[in-house]
């Protein structure tokens, strides 16, 4: 996608945004001169979100132009606040360096975790029971008393990842919430914790 492009969708993505926060199903809430616009419920700006899609968008256009990559990998993007997380499966080393590269090309991504699995792509058994366990951590989330705007759910392989901009006491408790859900084998915390509250 060229620089042109990019700044149009950048644009028509943040125009959206906008009409939605006009007619209240995502309102903003203004900030400071150095936060601009929060997307409601969210820590991040609303420029901030608008980025992350585009992130996620170029990323998963980079792996599906390449026919050969698409069909020997299964590969999620989760990008929240510049940090990119590739979950999913690449049937050998040479493939998952491959996607490596093309996500590294991507400008505006601040980290990129890898956690790309060497095995063939997953059934859609083993993608829909991860599925419904991060529908159910999400739910455990808000029983807790969690605002899950604020706090990203990827489960792959049973492994849930939390992402998000929280406290430190929040995420702990977000990651004990998913720890006690059924079939769960480990949960990883990738936040980025509020400057007031880390350790």
């Amino acid at each position: 996608m060229g620089p042109r492009r990019a700044r149009g969708l950048r644009a028509a993505l943040g125009a959206l945004a906008l009409a939605f926060a006009l007619t209240g199903c995502t309102p903003l809430l203004v900030g400071g001169a150095a936060t601009g616009a929060t997307m409601a419920g969210s820590r991040r700006s609303a420029g901030t979100v608008v980025d992350d899609t585009l992130i996620k968008f170029r990323a998963e256009a980079l792996i599906d132009a390449h026919k050969n990559l698409h069909r020997a990998t299964h590969v999620d993007v989760t990008c929240v606040n510049g940090s990119v997380l590739l979950t999913g499966e690449a049937d050998n080393i040479q493939d998952r360096a491959r996607i490596l590269r093309l996500v590294r090309r991507i400008h505006g991504i601040r980290r990129i975790i890898d956690q790309l699995r060497l095995r063939p792509p997953s059934s859609f058994a083993a993608r829909l029971a991860d599925s419904w366990i991060t529908l159910r951590v999400k739910s455990a989330l808000v029983a807790k008393g969690l605002n899950v705007a604020r706090i990203t759910v990827v489960t792959a392989h049973r492994v849930v990842y939390l992402l998000g901009i929280v406290p430190r006491s929040e995420g702990d408790k977000a990651a004990l919430a998913a720890s006690l859900i059924p079939h769960v084998r480990s949960v990883i915390e990738l936040f980025q914790y509020t400057a007031h509250d880390r350790r």
